[in-house]
């Protein structure tokens, strides 16, 4: 893991990238970047000049020994000729789509596989991270990656069989939750005479002190609900109007999810075979 390749920098890979330098105390010159889009190139030569970037994947991956495929499902077909030429056995391969099942990815040289899905909230050096291992890794290796990853996030092994499930609350969940909040907001600016800048000052204040209360453990979710929801109080009267209109909502969100991630999956599979 000495030297580390990005393959594709857009929302989630150039996240990593910024994450790894800045919270994974990893070298700039350790760290090795592939684009098909030339902006993004220049975005991080402005930023981090002393990050390799490369013109294509065979000369990209003759470069790193550990290489994180942070690209959309449907472009793994503009990369899988690629991976297949250039990857050898000695190459660690992480991908971060969760479409992609481990053992079609394992048809590649590589020998080392793994699927590292991030979240957003990794920006910060903490947050869940999911992980799930190949199947030819030595239990010595998994715990050395696993190290190596908790520079810069909480790994959380998990099997596939949760996998999307995990993945919705996760990755997902930062933006079903922002999304709320922002209805919440919303709602308060149209409702009443406070201003849409200062509703939003409050809920992110309260969102970040909320955050600290979970992590030093005063309350648990469940605990912290009851502590508010005093007996006879208001904040009971707004708990009844959510839970009348959210019954089914989440359930709904995650067929949803998983009905395009079946469809995702039948298309992965397609592409690599």
């Amino acid at each position: 893991m000495e030297k580390v390749g990005i393959l594709g920098t857009g929302n989630m890979g150039g996240m990593l990238l910024e994450t790894m330098i800045e919270h994974g105390k990893i070298n700039e010159t350790n760290l090795y970047v592939y684009n098909r889009t030339p902006s993004r190139n220049e975005a991080i030569r402005e930023r981090f000049p002393q990050v390799h970037l490369a013109s294509d994947i065979p000369s990209f991956l003759k470069q790193v020994d550990t290489v994180f495929i942070c690209v959309r499902p449907g472009q793994y077909k503009d990369i899988i000729d690629d991976l297949h030429w250039s990857l050898t056995e000695h190459h660690i391969v992480a991908t971060i789509t969760s479409p992609v099942r481990l053992e079609d990815l394992e048809e590649l040289p590589a020998r080392r596989i793994v699927r590292t899905v991030p979240s957003i909230v990794n920006r910060t050096g903490k947050g869940p991270m999911l992980l799930t291992f190949g199947h030819r890794w030595t239990e010595e290796e998994k715990q050395s990656f696993t190290i190596w990853l908790d520079q810069f996030a909480e790994p959380i092994p998990i099997d596939d069989t949760i996998l999307r499930v995990s993945s919705d609350i996760v990755s997902c969940g930062p933006a079903f939750i922002s999304f709320l909040l922002q209805k919440l907001i919303e709602a308060a600016a149209k409702e009443t005479d406070i201003s849409s800048e200062t509703a939003t000052k409050l809920t992110e204040t309260m969102m970040i002190s909320y955050g600290e209360l979970l992590r030093q453990e005063y309350y648990t979710l469940r605990s912290l609900t009851e502590k508010v929801n005093v007996p006879g109080g208001i904040t009971g009267e707004g708990l009844q109007v959510l839970d009348k209109y959210t019954e089914e909502m989440f359930e709904e969100v995650f067929r949803e999810t998983h009905k395009k991630f079946a469809a995702d999956q039948k298309e992965m599979k397609r592409l690599l075979c």
